[in-house]
C-alpha cells in the first residue's frame, strides 16, 4: 500500500534535468518553415535572402540550403527566404522571415522533446500565446558541414 502512495506522488511526466539554456540576451529572428514559427538569435544570422537569391546562395561554401521544414518532419518546406548563418557557410532555407523581437526568456526544452529535436533546439520561446522553439545554431551548422561532406543537398 505504502508502494502505491508513493506511485501516486509522483507526476505523470518527468523531465530530464535541464541545462541552463545559454542564450544572450539580445534580438531574436521570427521565421516560418512547414506552417510552424521558430526563432533564431540575431547574433548567429549573416544576413537573410530571397529566393530570387538562390544563385548567390549557391555559391556559399555548401551545396545547397538546409530545407529546414523537411529536416525537422514538416514536410518539405516553399523556399522562400534564406536564413544564412555566421560565418556564412549554411543556410536555412523557410518560408517566410517575419519579424526581429527581443529575446524573452527562454525555458529549457521539457522532457517530452526526447530525440533529434534535443539537437535542433536551445529552448522554447514563449510568446503572444506561442510557444516558439529557438534554433539551436550549433547544430544547424554541423548539418550543413556534413552535407558539404556527402555532397548531398537538403
Amino acid at each position: 500500500m505504502e508502494a502505491l502512495k508513493e506511485i501516486e506522488r509522483r507526476p505523470l511526466f518527468v523531465s530530464r534535468s535541464a541545462k541552463p539554456v545559454a542564450a544572450t540576451p539580445g534580438p531574436v529572428i521570427l521565421f516560418t518553415a512547414g506552417g510552424k514559427r521558430f526563432a533564431v538569435q540575431a547574433s548567429e544570422v549573416e544576413e537573410i535572402r530571397d529566393r530570387d537569391d538562390r544563385t548567390a546562395i549557391r555559391k556559399l561554401k555548401g551545396p545547397e540550403p538546409i530545407d529546414f521544414a523537411l529536416h525537422v518532419g514538416l514536410g518539405a518546406g516553399i523556399l522562400e527566404r534564406f536564413v544564412v548563418l555566421k560565418p556564412g557557410e549554411v543556410s536555412l532555407g523557410v518560408t517566410e522571415v517575419e519579424r526581429m523581437t527581443i529575446l524573452p526568456k527562454v525555458v529549457p526544452l521539457p522532457g517530452l522533446f526526447r530525440g533529434a529535436e534535443r539537437q535542433w533546439y536551445r529552448g522554447l520561446l514563449v510568446m503572444e500565446n506561442d510557444v516558439i522553439p529557438l534554433v539551436r545554431t550549433e547544430y544547424w551548422r554541423m548539418a550543413g558541414a556534413s552535407t558539404r561532406e556527402t555532397g548531398s543537398g537538403a
